[in-house]
């Protein structure tokens, strides 16, 4: 594989996780036609922040993470603050993996009447194991994953499509025009991989941009072509992981395919995620790896308690800490144009308010989000 699509590769596989399973459910409530505005939406203005972002790490000579890029052009508390919407962003994607796969559990054993309690621990407690281990398979295998991701995407899609009926897409509901976009936010998270595409394209640089564009593009378009498929066979009935309602309507295909891939994306997201937390705590912070393995996985068992719902927990912390972070990168990116250390292989000629005004929408939108959700 060539570096770009592997560069390319790894910007999808970073955005495409569990949380396209909770779109359908979220922008159900608003329909169709304003949850495909409302993904158009933010999905350009999170694709202009990721290519705000490679021009970053392009006028910047060393490598550096997003953390390490606050620091260098807007200071240490900057710094501290990323990693702390970072540590919570992934703490809030665990949690929402728990739920969603005690969901698919209880689906899948329901004749057993599994307590939902029992549900979330046996997901948890085996993923949990294999995190302590350090198995870090699934993020050393993205150029397996991420193609078989893809795929999978698009064939329950398909399949949901032979049971299509235009008549579910017609409900309009303008009131909850600003209701799925924290989830949509989350769904679209993958800044952190531009760093580790500029250093696999360190002697390709000139095509980073390329790689960005190519990156965002299919889950940009599996999303609109997933929640377009999934609204137009359920009726309204869906569930928090549309998989789940797939497969209680049309049968085993969607009840064994579909969930078994629903459980699998959540899986491995989850012991990659679990992995990165604990080398934030291990690596960036010196904490004994026995102790960063107790701060990785203590929080997230708030879910057992069922405080939260899945979509719920994508809403909020897309709303709480991944919504701040586009905000900070944003104000990075106006940064380093006064003070980048070397000419950009690539420049964005935005007007000059274009950058403001994405970050004051932002700024209303999750405002706004977060006192629809609570």
């Amino acid at each position: 594989m060539n570096k770009v699509l592997k560069a390319s590769f790894i910007f999808t596989g970073t955005i495409i996780g569990a949380g396209v399973l909770g779109l359908p459910y979220v922008i159900e409530k608003s329909g169709f036609l304003i949850g495909l505005i409302d993904i158009v939406l933010i999905g350009t203005m999170i694709l202009l922040i990721s290519l705000m972002l490679g021009e970053v790490t392009l006028r910047t000579k060393n490598p550096h993470q997003l953390p390490g890029l606050a620091e260098k052009y807007i200071g240490k508390e900057a710094k501290d603050l990323i990693a702390f919407l970072s540590i919570m962003s992934i703490y809030g994607a665990l949690t929402a993996y728990i739920q969603g796969g005690g969901e698919i559990i209880l689906y899948f054993f329901d004749f057993f009447n599994i307590p939902s309690l029992i549900a979330k621990l046996l997901f948890f407690i085996p993923l949990a194991t294999i995190t302590c281990f350090g198995i870090k398979g699934v993020e050393e295998g993205e150029d397996i994953f991420t193609p078989l991701i893809i795929i999978f995407i698009f064939i329950i899609s398909l399949g949901a499509l032979v049971h299509f009926d235009k008549a579910n897409l017609t409900k309009v509901e303008l009131f909850y025009f600003f209701t799925p976009m924290g989830a949509i936010a989350f769904a679209f998270s993958g800044l952190f991989a531009i760093p580790q595409m500029k250093e696999i394209l360190w002697f390709e640089r000139k095509n980073l941009k390329k790689s960005i564009l190519i990156g965002f593009s299919i889950p940009f378009f599996l999303y609109i072509l997933f929640t377009f498929s999934c609204l137009g066979a359920l009726d309204g009935e869906i569930s928090e992981v549309a998989t789940i309602s797939l497969g209680k309507h049309y049968g085993i295909f969607f009840s064994i395919f579909g969930n078994l891939f629903a459980l699998f994306a959540m899986a491995t997201c989850f012991i990659s995620l679990g992995n990165a937390l604990i080398e934030i705590y291990n690596q960036d912070y010196g904490i004994n790896k026995k102790i960063s393995f107790i701060f990785a996985m203590s929080p997230p068992l708030i879910a057992l308690a069922g405080l939260s719902t899945f979509t719920e927990v994508l809403s909020l912390t897309g709303t709480l800490f991944i919504i701040p972070l586009y905000i900070l990168t944003i104000y990075i990116f106006c940064k380093a144009k006064k003070f980048g250390e070397r000419n950009p292989e690539y420049e964005l000629r935005l007007p000059y308010w274009l950058p403001y005004l994405i970050a004051l929408f932002l700024l209303f939108v999750s405002i706004l989000s977060l006192n629809l959700i609570i």
